[in-house]
C-alpha cells in the first residue's frame, strides 16, 4: 500500500513537471493578499514529497521561501504607497481589498517590528501586519530583514511538518499535508491565544 502511494505521488509530481515548486511560490504570494488561496497544502505536501524523495528539499524550501518574502513585499508596498485603489477599479479586487481591511481591524492597533516575524503563524496575521507596516510607513530596509528572516522561518517550519507528517504517518502527500495543515493550526491557535493574553494585560 505505501509503495503504491509512493507511485502515485511521484506520477502526479511528473505530470505536473517542473511547474511544481514555481506553482508553490505563487500560491505563497498570492496568500498574502488573498488569505483563502490554499497555498499551505503545496507547500507541506512538498516537504512531504521531499521526505519520500521525489522532489528536493531544498529548492522546496526556496520556493516557499521565495513566494513568501514576494508576497510580503508585495502586499506592503501595495499600502505604503496608498495602491489600493488598483484594487478598487475590479469586483474582485474590491472583494480582497475588503478582506484586508477586515483582517486590519480584527488585529487590533499596528503591529510593531516583532510582529513581521511573528504574526505570520497566525491565520490572517500575515496579511493583517504586511498590510499595517505598509500603511504605517515601516522603512523598506527593516521591513525587508524581518520579512525575509520571518518567511525563511516559516518556510522551514511548514516544509518540515510535512516531512515529520510524511515520515510519520506513511501516508500519501495530500494526507500527510492535511495532517501537517491541522497541527499547523492548532500551533497558530496557541500563538493567536498568547497574543491575545498579552494585549489584553496591557491594555488593562
Amino acid at each position: 500500500m505505501s509503495g503504491t502511494g509512493v507511485g502515485l505521488d511521484a506520477a502526479w509530481v511528473e505530470s505536473l513537471g517542473w511547474w511544481f515548486h514555481p506553482l508553490t511560490a505563487l500560491l505563497v504570494a498570492l496568500d498574502a493578499p488573498v488569505p483563502p488561496v490554499p497555498s499551505e497544502l503545496l507547500v507541506i505536501g512538498s516537504g512531504a514529497l521531499a521526505q519520500l524523495g521525489t522532489v528536493g528539499l531544498v529548492p522546496s524550501l526556496l520556493a516557499t521561501w521565495l513566494g513568501c518574502w514576494a508576497g510580503d513585499a508585495g502586499l506592503y508596498a501595495l499600502f505604503r504607497y496608498r495602491l489600493t485603489s488598483l484594487l478598487d477599479r475590479m469586483s474582485w479586487g474590491q472583494r480582497i481589498h475588503r478582506g484586508i481591511l477586515r483582517l486590519l481591524d480584527k488585529a487590533g492597533p499596528a503591529p510593531g517590528y516583532a510582529s513581521l516575524f511573528v504574526l505570520r503563524f497566525v491565520s490572517g496575521g500575515r496579511t493583517a501586519s504586511m498590510a499595517a507596516a505598509g500603511i504605517a510607513g515601516i522603512p523598506w530596509r527593516p521591513f525587508l530583514a524581518l520579512s525575509g528572516s520571518g518567511s525563511a522561518v516559516w518556510s522551514v517550519y511548514m516544509v518540515g511538518l510535512g516531512w515529520f507528517t510524511g515520515g510519520a504517518t506513511g501516508l500519501p502527500f495530500w494526507a500527510s499535508a492535511l495532517v501537517g495543515m491541522g497541527l499547523g493550526t492548532l500551533a497558530g491557535l496557541v500563538i493567536a491565544g498568547v497574543i491575545a493574553v498579552r494585549r489584553r494585560s496591557k491594555e488593562g
